[in-house]
């Protein structure tokens, strides 16, 4: 039995003014990795009475550590590109509040929206779980807030620790003036998700395109996230990457039929 950890913040998402609902990272990843099968899903995190723990389907072995608030954004598009305003904050995440064992895990998801669960504190974690399989989801270390407008800002992406599985998406990359080369010395594996356009699998000196899986999109706010979820999860157990990418495609497509955290349902798993 594979035991998982994930751990970071969820969102409150106000998406362009029509929608609100739950969202964040660690509830895609942990919700993903529900329907996948898994029995053991431990989950660390910060949110307040605005969010509802039945967000989550992995209860029994949910850590909160709870805030007065929870991370809420604006999200809206321009140039066909996502833009996002930060309107309230989640609090921090130190391993050192975390009343819970977090020793002696399988795969481990490290996936912050704004910096909640830090670089420093994230190699303490990965010192105390040397043999897990660590998985990083890390746009929150490669954000920051002016003016409440979130912006990308890779100025410390030499500090990153060192991943099993690493995922960056195009949108993330756009603005950003830095090299493939860079980022393939962040993990083993490194996974550029496209969008439409599929994904770029880079491990060692190879390259793996994997095609789209065509829909018609509704909503694409978790899709990444959920992507990542599937393909760590299907390498972890396969080892192998073409298998990983083709599976987590296709479910990350169809979870863009739906709109917010009910992206991740029974249907796109069939």
């Amino acid at each position: 039995m594979i035991k998982a950890l994930v751990i970071g913040n969820p969102t409150i998402d106000v998406i362009e003014g029509n929608y609100e609902g739950p969202g964040g990272p660690v509830a895609y990843v942990s919700n993903t990795l529900n329907y996948l099968g898994y029995e053991t899903i431990e989950i660390i995190t910060s949110f307040g009475k605005d969010y509802s723990v039945d967000n989550f389907n992995s209860k029994e072995n949910l850590n909160n550590i709870e805030s007065t608030q929870t991370n809420k954004f604006r999200i809206f598009y321009k140039d066909n590109k996502r833009k996002m305003q930060a309107i309230s904050y989640g609090r921090k995440i130190h391993l050192d509040s975390i009343k819970t064992n977090i020793r002696k895990k399988d795969i481990i998801f490290v996936a912050p929206v704004l910096d909640e669960f830090s670089i420093s504190e994230t190699e303490k974690l990965m010192q105390s779980n040397r043999d897990a399989f660590f998985v990083g989801i890390p746009q929150g270390w490669t954000r920051k807030t002016v003016n409440k407008k979130v912006v990308s800002d890779f100025s410390n992406i030499n500090k990153f620790p060192f991943f099993d599985i690493i995922f960056f998406s195009e949108d993330d990359l756009s603005d950003a003036k830095i090299s493939r080369k860079s980022l393939l010395n962040l993990a083993d594996i490194l996974v550029i998700t496209q969008g439409s356009k599929g994904a770029e699998i880079y491990n060692g000196d190879s390259i793996i395109n994997i095609p789209p899986f065509k829909v018609k999109a509704i909503d694409t706010v978790g899709a990444g996230d959920i992507f990542a979820a599937v393909f760590a999860s299907k390498f972890y157990s396969s080892r192998n990457l073409h298998k990983a990418g083709k599976m987590a495609s296709k479910i990350s497509a169809e979870s863009t039929k739906f709109i917010g955290l009910n992206s991740v349902n029974s249907k796109i798993f069939l």
